[in-house]
């Protein structure tokens, strides 16, 4: 009886083991499947999100592009180059009143779709550059002090340029282009790209994109980065302040550097050659809820909503026509955030943004 007893007690253990061993299985196969079925849905609503982020951001586009296109409209701007087109000059602060909150953030479904416009009222047309302002310019921006070599790269920029075949006592024209190894025609008009550059002779890469001399800021002035950055402008106090010592040759130690109360919008008389256009698309953590922004009392601002991630378009406008209207020049699709506040604070692309 006892040996029966103890073999039975035995093969209940055993089934019991194996019952313990299918379960613990199980609840291996079963965990498996949940984390993979959460990483599943977790791909495929980021996959969701970017899509709509994705649309958002292209009808930010198609709003601002009915702005920029009405007829007869006039260009105003505040010191930190935030841009409106308006139809009238007397009522441009509440039409730019009322643009600011459509731009802010129109919602499209779940989301919200915004864009801004961004003048760089310290960007210089190369084409309107003095001669004197060329000689601070390269100085500025290149590092190039006063002597033979910065003579010529002024003369050969505005033989370039000039619509004459004269050339300058340090200049370049066709002849001197033609005798090249790699001949080319002088071009005998205004640029047309601010690329256009590395093809006059004596500018390089390194001068024009500020390769191995790094933007920095001495005597209350931006100096150094290359000859683009000054070009499409930096709106920082130092970059604003750059411009005005190389247009006018006045550093900031030599004026007061109190400023006089002005209206924050100003009109721009003379529409510049490029302007920039931020599109995005982006849903809000807290869309559709009551306490949609967050108010603070003590700041008296409102807080900026807060979102899980957003698809950004980059843009750079170009003058066109006799009418005065902005089309597409460049485009950077899907901007990182980093790299659009680098842009527009700076000036300096990487090498293969904007399509170079």
């Amino acid at each position: 009886m006892n040996a029966d007893k103890h073999r039975r007690n035995r093969k209940e253990g055993s089934a019991l083991i194996m019952v313990l061993a299918v379960a613990v299985v199980l609840a291996v196969l079963i965990a498996d499947f949940g984390a993979g079925m959460k990483s599943e849905l977790k791909a495929a609503g980021s996959h969701y999100e970017e899509a709509m982020n994705f649309q958002l951001a292209r009808s930010a586009l198609a709003l601002a592009r009915m702005e920029l296109a009405r007829k007869k409209t006039a260009l105003y701007a505040d010191e930190y180059g935030n841009a409106f087109f308006v139809t009238g000059d007397e009522d441009h602060e509440s039409q730019i009143e009322e643009l600011a909150l459509y731009r802010e953030g129109y919602g499209l479904g779940r989301g919200l779709a915004s864009y801004r416009i961004i003048y760089k009222p310290s960007a210089m047309d190369p084409n309107r550059v003095s001669v004197n302002d060329w000689h601070r310019l390269l100085e500025v921006a290149c590092g190039i002090e006063e002597g033979d070599d910065r003579n010529a790269l002024v003369d050969a920029f505005h033989d370039w340029i000039d619509s004459d075949n004269l050339t300058r006592a340090n200049g370049a024209e066709e002849d001197f282009y033609q005798s090249l190894e790699n001949p080319r025609h002088v071009k005998n008009a205004p640029l047309g790209r601010y690329e256009e550059l590395l093809l006059v002779y004596g500018f390089t890469p390194e001068m024009f994109y500020g390769y191995g001399n790094p933007v920095r800021i001495e005597d209350g002035i931006l100096v150094g980065g290359g000859l683009l950055r000054y070009f499409m402008g930096d709106n920082s106090p130092e970059g604003i302040a750059s411009r005005k010592y190389i247009i006018d040759g006045i550093l900031p130690s030599d004026t007061e550097r109190a400023r006089e109360e002005e209206e924050r919008f100003r009109k721009i008389e003379r529409k510049p050659q490029h302007l920039y256009l931020v599109a995005q698309g982006f849903v809000p953590e807290d869309f559709g809820m009551e306490a949609e922004y967050e108010f603070h009392e003590e700041e008296e601002q409102q807080a900026e909503p807060v979102y899980f991630s957003r698809h950004i378009i980059l843009l750079r406008l170009v003058l066109s026509g006799k009418d005065e209207t902005y089309r597409i020049e460049d485009m950077l699709e899907n901007a990182g955030a980093e790299a659009v506040e680098r842009i527009l604070a700076y000036g300096v692309p990487e090498e293969d943004e904007f399509g170079r």
